[in-house]
């Protein structure tokens, strides 16, 4: 008889083994949701194990190589009843305490696919009924009504456990950031009301003693210990004896002492002096550095819209001066838009396009207060852009606002801006003479850069969106010089100053669009305009003008060669000079992208981009029929310092010639762009 049941046992988990291999050779083409009138079809798919197949393409992409794309998903047929009960609990948690539910699928075995379905009855949602809270008595009218608003559960409103928890977390944050610095939360028991659909929460705290700080002790070591006073570690901490306990300040303290740069580590620890004290007691440790430090570098940017690569060589002094200030001295030498390098004869002068920069940069840590930071920068730069020479020098003076938490606007830089540039247009035949000119412009400048930043992570965001907004008013100081090759006579063409408005808006949206947050849609809009108020538009610096085109914009074209045909300074010059050269921008940028961003792996992935914009002189120029479209894609490498980007841009429509890319050869519109960091 044993060896029987032994046999049958034997049998059925022979059976129920074949069954399950059977299912798995079944690919789960769909699962879908039936009475779900609350949750979406996308977030009950987030809830569950069971997944369906991914998009067609990246299942033949990893087909055809193994290391790119998504495998199949096969129908498992013993995930059922996990995916029901992790429903359920999704449903519990949300307030549908009694949802019933149950699944159903259909196999096809011709096509060897399976589609899912999950039958949900929701029944009645509950609402918050009684609220009580445990261990917040005794505080004071002021603590009451700061944390009143996180203790307000409406009787209409459908519990969530999310919520509940997040108003708990409130509450422990508001404690331990006045004085509770051992406050924490126990539990929270919910008790179900079936008759009346209601969830009544008792929550329980244990706030502890309220705290003031009764000794600041401060512990330092390191090579340059001794040339850091404590006074400036107090005045950068800025906790007191006597001061309440607060957490917030604690971690801005530890944020302040690391930005000096002067420690090579740095902690904040706080602690009761006694079980039976309410004073609290603040440890400051701290390792300085070495404050003199001699560098070399290899660095690679994408200055100009172009894939740049140099060396360079830099010296930095802390605590300059004291007040824990950095002075940076730096000498670098660049190649400019490598990747369009050309070694024949007639290019190379044109292509070999190099900088060499020299600066000298003082950062504050601290400027008027604690909250602001200030940085100093002198720069004498010598470049050239095709054939066309540039000399630039000059000094920006910018501060940092550290700005509060959950404000719109979290960043806040205004800046203070000297900027001269000289450069000699090439020889060029304008009425039978031979002409060269050589403008000067010096432009000062003052304005602010504000932003807004949701992103949820800074080289690959998933969600969220940035907004940067730069505005400034210039001043322009302009002088051009003009000599007759042919008479050798000279002539100052314009002398002249100008005054503008200048304004460039940034919008960044980001949204995942599948389970895993691997695959991402983003999309940006750009647009600058500079308003003149006093003097000529050619008045503006060309530096100061807005390009478009290049790695990080247009990516059918190179950097700077989107720019206006409507010349400003036309009588000066022909225009087509500026066509060649890329001398001056537009006084109007409209500039936009739309970016498929797939991961295949951690550190890998690829996109599909659509850019579109251009440049204009003269609003009343903006037309549809001047707007350049790009398509293409492109591969990134997702490294622990940035990530690297190899992208093919390919000119969909061109407004030169008003030609799509059907009408020309398919390679000829292609551009290939290396760059730093995501496009946008």
């Amino acid at each position: 008889m044993k060896h029987l049941l032994c046999c049958i046992c034997l049998a059925l988990c022979f059976s129920m083994s074949s069954r399950t291999q059977d299912m798995e050779s079944y690919e789960l083409a769909s699962i879908s949701f039936e009475g779900n009138e609350t949750f979406t079809d996308t977030e009950l798919k987030a809830v569950i194990q069971s997944e369906e197949n991914p998009f067609w393409l990246w299942r033949f992409l990893y087909a055809t190589v193994s290391f790119i794309g998504s495998p199949p998903n096969y129908f498992d047929s013993t995930t059922i009843s996990v995916d029901i009960i992790s429903l359920k609990s999704f449903y519990a948690v949300n307030g549908f305490f009694e949802a019933e539910i149950s699944a159903s699928f259909v196999l096809d075995t011709t096509a060897k696919t399976a589609e899912l379905k999950y039958i949900i009855k929701e029944n009645t949602a509950h609402t918050y009924g009684k609220v009580q809270f445990t261990g917040l008595d005794n505080l004071s009218q002021e603590m009451n009504d700061a944390i009143i608003e996180y203790k307000k559960y409406p009787t209409w409103e459908r519990y969530v456990q999310d919520n509940v928890q997040k108003k708990n977390d409130e509450i422990i944050s508001y404690l331990k950031n006045n004085g509770f610095m051992l406050a924490r939360y126990d539990s929270t028991v919910v008790k179900i009301d079936t008759v009346n659909s209601k969830a009544d929460i008792s929550t329980y705290f244990n706030r502890g003693r309220w705290y003031t700080y009764g000794d600041i002790k401060i512990e330092q070591d390191g090579e340059s210990s001794s040339e850091v006073s404590y006074d400036l570690i107090k005045y950068l901490t800025n906790i007191n004896v006597g001061d309440v306990y607060r957490v917030e300040e604690i971690s801005k303290s530890r944020v302040r002492l690391a930005r000096t740069g002067l420690f090579n580590s740095i902690n904040l620890t706080a602690d009761t002096i006694s079980s039976n004290s309410s004073k609290a007691s603040l440890l400051i440790k701290g390792t300085v550095g070495s404050l003199n430090e001699l560098s070399p570098e290899v660095f690679v940017d994408n200055e100009f819209g172009f894939f740049n690569a140099g060396v360079g060589a830099s010296y930095i002094r802390k605590n300059f001066l004291g007040d824990a200030r950095k002075l940076t001295i730096r000498a670098r030498f660049r190649l400019n838009d490598i990747t369009n390098l050309r070694f024949d004869s007639e290019s190379f002068k044109e292509t070999f396009q190099t900088e060499v920069d020299l600066s000298a940069i003082v950062e504050q840590p601290f400027l008027f207060s604690r909250n602001i930071a200030g940085r100093l920068e002198g720069y004498i730069k010598s470049y050239n852009i095709s054939t066309v020479e540039y000399d630039n020098f000059g000094a920006n003076f910018t501060s940092a606002f550290d700005m509060p938490k959950h404000t719109f606007v979290n960043l806040l830089s205004p800046y203070l801006r000297f900027d001269g540039l000289s450069y000699t247009i090439p020889e060029f035949v304008k009425d039978a003479d031979t002409l060269s000119v050589s403008p000067m412009t010096f432009t000062s400048s003052l304005g602010a850069e504000i932003g807004s930043t949701t992103t949820d992570d800074l080289f690959y965001p998933t969600e969220g969106r940035l907004i940067s907004i730069i505005s400034e008013v210039s001043s322009a100081k302009v002088k051009w010089d003009g000599r007759n090759v042919n008479s050798g006579q000279t002539l100052t063409l314009v002398d002249s100053l100008g005054y503008y408005a200048k304004m460039q808006i940034t919008i960044g949206l980001y949204n995942a669009i599948s389970r895993d947050k691997f695959t991402v849609l983003g999309i940006k809009a750009k647009a600058g305009y500079i308003q003149m108020l006093s003097g000529d538009a050619a008045l503006v610096s060309p530096n100061q003008t807005f390009f478009a085109g290049g790695s990080n914009s247009i990516r059918g074209w190179r950097g700077r060669e989107l720019v206006p045909t409507d010349l400003v300074f036309k009588d000066l010059f022909p225009p087509s000079l500026n066509e060649q050269l890329k001398i001056r921008g537009g006084n109007i940028l409209l500039e936009g992208s739309f970016e498929y961003r797939r991961k295949f792996e951690k550190d890998y992935g690829f996109v599909f981009f659509t850019d579109y914009g251009n440049t204009w002189n003269d609003i009343k120029g903006i037309r549809i029929d001047q707007i350049a479209v790009a398509i293409g894609t492109g591969a990134r490498y997702y490294s622990p310092i940035a990530p690297f980007r190899l992208d093919f841009g390919f000119k969909f429509y061109d407004p030169r010639d008003q030609k799509f890319i059907f009408d020309k050869k398919f390679f000829s519109t292609m551009v290939i762009h290396f760059g730093i960091g995501e496009a946008f």
